[in-house]
């Protein structure tokens, strides 16, 4: 399902643009687009804008991983971390 409402710390996969298939976090939500970030090319302190449209929601959240805002600095090698694992969950599939 596309991306209606997203909200912090919600894992979502991009759909459309180069980085097709990457698994990111919402690390924060504005009117027109999110920033994302990866924990590995895009980190925390400098994360990826997106437009809403161009994401799909996954049903899973940083916060179920252990993960809690606020987000500290090991905040990149934990979202690496999931997020490698659901990819690799991904392909098994």
């Amino acid at each position: 399902m596309k991306v209606k409402n997203p909200e912090r710390g919600e894992i979502v996969e991009s759909v459309q643009g180069k980085d097709k298939g990457c698994f990111y976090v919402v690390c924060e939500v504005r009117s027109d687009c999110v920033l994302v970030a990866d924990g590995v090319k895009r980190k925390l302190g400098n994360p990826k804008k997106k437009n809403v449209k161009h994401l799909r929601l996954t049903p899973r959240n940083v916060a179920e991983e252990g993960v809690t805002f606020p987000w500290d600095g090991a905040f990149d090698n934990r979202v690496a971390y999931i997020l490698k694992n659901i990819a690799a969950d991904g392909e098994k599939s």
